[in-house]
């Protein structure tokens, strides 16, 4: 007699998210699941509450991307639906860091999805998991740790999947396993990098066209000028290199400084090439004023072109964002209450008010921040 498939249904609570760290590829957090299956033997039977459930199916959950945890506690108990049916959940606090693989083609106009992946050892042909329906994933973003680099957003998003483990208890090396990613999502404060990086690195650019006002009589002048600029323009790359993980393609970062250290090259290839004109003065002049043109206008279109380019994959980011926002906040109205969003806001200020006064403060959306496996 084949076996039922069992749904599990997952929700998880992002207590506090800390640093995210790029370079490492790893974020810290305190989160709390709960995993709830039904469990047909126990139906109607409410008096068996204090029943060991250690004895009954369980979904040999784990969390695959965790690296390191303080502490782990697990928690199960013996729930019963309004019409007699028996649920069994699990609940379980882990407070740790998590590897995140970072995308970071638009760095650092970039926005990271932080997940949680939950499997399990048995088969996907016996256990499924799914988004709890009956009650919602939130997110504490009032507790958010690295706020001055990064924005968090305040929604979850669970994505069920399956997938071939390379290592398993089971024989079978071909069976497919469960899993469901349950993440939020960071956009990352440009600011810093905007500031600090990208106008500095412009006004070393061009600062290369002043190298013209040289006169033309004196290449050596000239090529210093151009040169030292360059090492500059190096170093700044250096410094930011320094500043994400080392990847095999070049983030937006990258492409806008090795673009300015090509126009710098440029400048200085042509301090040296001119030198090959002496004979004709009057064309050497005229030449020389085209090239300045020339690297002017070209460096004004690249610095419109990317600053576009930016622009137009924030409003697409934004709207993205937005959308899933959206669709989160009507699930919360409907498992929560018609005005959730304006208590979760109220929430969010009080906790504002109540952390900068240096009290204690429970986690918005949810009835406390003290859960059973904490006491």
């Amino acid at each position: 007699m084949a076996m039922t498939k069992k749904t599990v249904y997952i929700r998880v609570v992002f207590l506090k998210v800390g640093e995210i760290d790029t370079v490492k590829e790893k974020y810290s957090a305190d989160v709390f699941v709960q995993a709830r299956w039904r469990e047909p033997a126990l139906d109607f039977s409410q008096h068996l509450r204090n029943t060991n459930l250690d004895n009954y199916w369980g979904p040999k959950l784990s969390v695959q991307n965790v690296i390191d945890f303080k502490k782990k506690k697990v928690l199960k108990e013996l729930t019963y639906a309004s019409n007699g049916v028996a649920y069994i959940v699990e609940k379980r606090k882990i407070s740790g860091n998590f590897s995140e693989k970072l995308e970071l083609v638009d760095f650092p106009f970039d926005r990271q999805h932080l997940n949680l992946i939950i499997t399990s050892e048995i088969p996907s042909s016996e256990l499924e998991f799914v988004e709890d329906k009956d009650e919602l994933s939130t997110i504490n973003v009032s507790c958010f740790v690295d706020v001055q680099e990064w924005s968090l957003y305040d929604y979850v998003e669970s994505v069920p999947y399956t997938e071939t483990k390379v290592f398993s208890q089971k024989r079978n090396v071909n069976a497919k396993f469960p899993g469901i990613s349950v993440g939020c999502c960071a956009v990352r404060r440009a600011g810093f990098f905007v500031w600090n990086v990208i106008v500095i690195m412009t006004l070393i650019c061009a600062t290369s066209f002043a190298t013209f006002a040289v006169s033309r009589k004196l290449p050596q002048n000239r090529l210093q000028l151009s040169i030292t600029l360059m090492l500059t323009a190096v170093t700044f790359r250096l410094t930011t290199n320094a500043n994400i993980p080392k990847i095999s393609y070049h983030t937006r970062l990258d492409k806008f400084i090795l673009t300015n250290m090509f126009f710098n090259w440029l400048v200085t290839a042509w301090h040296a090439l001119i030198t090959r004109f002496d004979y004709d003065e009057a064309l050497q002049e005229m030449m020389d004023n085209w090239a300045f043109v020339v690297f002017l206008v070209s460096y004004g279109v690249f610095l419109v072109v990317f600053s576009i380019v930016v622009l137009i994959t924030y409003v697409m980011r934004n709207n993205e964002l937005q959308s899933k926002l959206q669709i989160y906040e009507e699930k919360a109205r409907r498992l929560v209450g018609g005005d959730w969003k304006s208590t979760r806001e109220k929430d969010h200020d009080d906790v504002v008010v109540r952390r900068r006064a240096g009290l204690s403060y429970t986690t918005p959306g949810t009835p406390s921040a003290v859960y059973p496996m904490d006491t």
